[in-house]
Formats: structure tokens, sequence, C-alpha cells
């Protein structure tokens, strides 16, 4: 008797992302298919007019940015059809994408605090360090998500983990 091979189902893959990087996407993807594949589109044209396109590196370089352009429209339409908004409720006491926090670290070399919002997959763009915006995905993104008010955490990092605690959540 032959075995039946099973194939085990597997769950729709989700992207957890901001209101604002859900925004972001539409408009990038926005800027992308109705701006830039025309410029695009117009640099080949003046490129195919220099003459000789094998040796033409212009034509190369247009041709280059066009699948560039496309595959990052590729990429963009397929994290929005994936993505869904996080919802923070501000009373609840549980940190989740889109929450604002302010932590402090915890222990020697501790310096103050700093105010940090937990934004979707690295993959989004959400990310910027300076403006307080933390990966899921990253180190501390990692450590932070899904903890409470009250909580320290543990950040691993490649020369040491750290501890930080958070403090409060902030209004966005």
């Amino acid at each position: 008797m032959a075995k039946r091979k099973t194939t085990k189902t597997q769950e729709p893959e989700i992207l957890i992302v901001t209101q604002e990087g859900y925004d972001d996407m539409v408009r990038e993807l926005a800027q992308r298919k109705d701006v830039l594949r025309a410029e695009i589109a117009k640099e080949i044209s003046v490129a195919r007019d220099l003459g000789d396109l094998s040796e033409n590196q212009a034509y190369t370089d247009a041709m280059e940015k066009k699948e560039m352009n496309e595959n990052r429209i590729d990429k963009l339409d397929y994290l929005l059809s994936i993505a869904q908004v996080g919802t923070t409720n501000a009373n609840d006491d549980i940190v989740r994408i889109g929450s604002t926090v302010e932590i402090e670290k915890v222990g020697a070399g501790a310096k103050g605090k700093k105010i940090i919002t937990l934004v979707g997959k690295e993959e989004t763009q959400e990310a910027d360090s300076q403006a307080g915006k933390i990966s899921v995905d990253s180190p501390v993104g990692k450590a932070v998500n899904a903890a409470r008010i009250g909580d320290t955490v543990t950040v691993q990092l490649p020369q040491a983990n750290v501890q930080y605690k958070i403090l409060r959540k902030v209004a966005a």
C-alpha cells in the first residue's frame, strides 16, 4: 500500500504595519507607477535614439533602472497585498507595532530615557532610528514587542546584552 503524501496547510502571510507605513508604501507605489515609469521610458527612448544598443551605456543604465523600478513595484504590490494596519490601544499596557513608548537603559552606563515607536518589519522600510522608529525585526524591537509597561527586557546584541525598562506609553 502506497503512503499518501499529505500537505501541511500554510497560514497566509500577514505583514503588520503602522498606518503611516502603509500610507508611505501606497505613495511610493503610486510614484513609481505614475511618475518614475514614464521618466524611465523617456530615458530609454532617448538612449535608443543614440544608435547601436550593444555599446550604448545610457541605454544599459536606463534598462537597469527600469528593472530595479519594476522589482520594487512588484515588492510593494506584494507587501500591500499582505499588509494589515496594526491597532494599538493607548489604554492597555502591551507594546505592539504602532506603540510609542518611553524606555530607559538599566545598569552600568545607563544614559537617560528615550522615546521609540515600534514599526513594521525591515522590508517595509518604515524604520528610522534617527526618528526613533524601531523595526520589530531589530534587536530592540524584538525585545519590546509584546512586552508590558513596567517590564525590563533584555536586548541581545553581538557585543553584550543590554537591558531596558519600559516606562510608559506615549501619546502619538
